[in-house]
């Protein structure tokens, strides 16, 4: 039976820009577990809206934002620092700590692609996180070494561009991303191509700016994460291997799951399976979150249960 869920429209500052965002909170009575919710590179927020109200459903809130430079957000447009997205989650977190309806001590992350980049990044420096889900989350370098090599060359121009002119250098990139299976339904995948808000993105690629979307080290960092971490990725993902989910999987020393999700490709919250999704994304909150008040490092470190949808 559906659940009357409310939502309240937050904007907070992060590196003194302004950060837009969505609180969703079951229509209930108390103080609720809460996820923040990161979007991945090129991306915004009401993406997110159905797993959202999905999770709100089930009991646990979710403050999903439009990250630094993207959607109704502040900051260089379509630009991606992991140290401005990272402030952004932890400016997060204090909005979510203030409000009322929050369990300030149960609060956990979600974050897909460059988004599961950066909740895992900030696991690592802010102990208010006591709980990880990350969908399809970019953890290791994407790109092949000729375009590392093509992507640094379009950099040092983009640099020179800004040096002379104080202006970003852009490409349009919608005729190469057309041809990504970002989702594996094609249905998902039209939509995808022809929204008017995609297009607009990827017709303005910055760089230099756009770096750190597929430049990433982050997994020679996650075996220092010490809070239960779901790692949840599609099984068709073209854009980056379920290869990618296994090696993040074998590196995290936390208490950790993992499910390779089939029919799923890299917008698993949208895709043919995304209620699987959404449904280990509120399991995970729920068992996990309402008994974090335990210092992290309190959890055992016993086997960890690996499950596998394939």
């Amino acid at each position: 039976m559906d659940v009357r869920i409310s939502q309240e429209r937050i904007e907070f500052q992060s590196l003194g820009q302004p950060i837009a965002g969505v609180l969703f909170l079951p229509g209930n009575q108390g103080r609720f577990p809460a996820l923040v919710v990161s979007h991945g590179y090129m991306d915004f927020k009401e993406n997110y809206f159905e797993l959202c109200g999905h999770l709100a459903q089930r009991g646990v809130a979710s403050l999903v934002m439009d990250m630094h430079g993207h959607g109704e957000s502040g900051g260089g447009r379509y630009h991606i620092h992991l140290g401005e997205w990272i402030a952004d989650i932890r400016a997060a977190l204090d909005t979510l700590q203030a409000h009322p309806s929050i369990d300030s001590e149960s609060m956990g992350a979600f974050g897909l692609s460059s988004g599961g980049t950066a909740v895992l990044e900030t696991a690592l420096v802010d102990p208010r996180i006591r709980a990880l889900i990350t969908l399809d989350a970019t953890v290791r370098p994407l790109l092949s070494l000729p375009e590392r090599i093509g992507m640094g060359f379009l950099s040092t121009m983009g640099r020179i561009k800004h040096f002379l002119t104080g202006r970003d250098m852009r490409i349009s990139l919608v005729r190469e991303v057309g041809k990504v299976e970002a989702a594996h339904d094609p249905e998902v995948n039209e939509w995808w191509r022809s929204n008017p808000r995609v297009v607009e993105m990827w017709s303005s690629f910055p760089f230099p700016g756009s770096e750190a979307s597929v430049d990433v080290d982050t997994l020679t960092r996650v075996h220092r994460i010490t809070v239960p971490t779901l790692v949840l990725h599609g099984a068709q993902d073209r854009v980056d291997s379920p290869q990618t989910a296994r090696v993040l999987f074998d590196t995290l020393t936390c208490p950790k799951e993992l499910h390779i999700i089939e029919g799923n490709g890299h917008l698993g919250h949208l895709d043919r399976n995304r209620h699987m999704v959404m449904d280990l994304t509120a399991g995970w909150a729920l068992s996990r979150l309402k008994n974090s008040r335990r210092p992290p490092e309190e959890y055992a470190r016993g086997p960890s249960r690996k499950g596998n949808m394939e």
